[in-house]
């Protein structure tokens, strides 16, 4: 579960395209910043985002 404190916390969110192996990770200074940016690669038909928190929590699509 993620803390209201935790959104004004960093994440780096790492948006796997499924047809290609090798991602990097984009590091956002807050995890609300990473939860934007990660909606808008769910619009993507090719796209799975993830997001790995600075308290090491990792969100994965649904």
């Amino acid at each position: 579960m993620v803390a209201a404190a935790d959104l004004d916390r960093p994440a780096d969110l790492t948006a796997r395209n499924l047809n290609t192996k090798a991602v990097e990770p984009l590091a956002f200074a807050t995890l609300r910043a990473a939860l934007r940016e990660a909606q808008r690669a769910l619009r993507g038909p090719d796209l799975q985002p993830w997001i790995t928190t600075a308290y090491c929590g990792i969100l994965k699509p649904a």
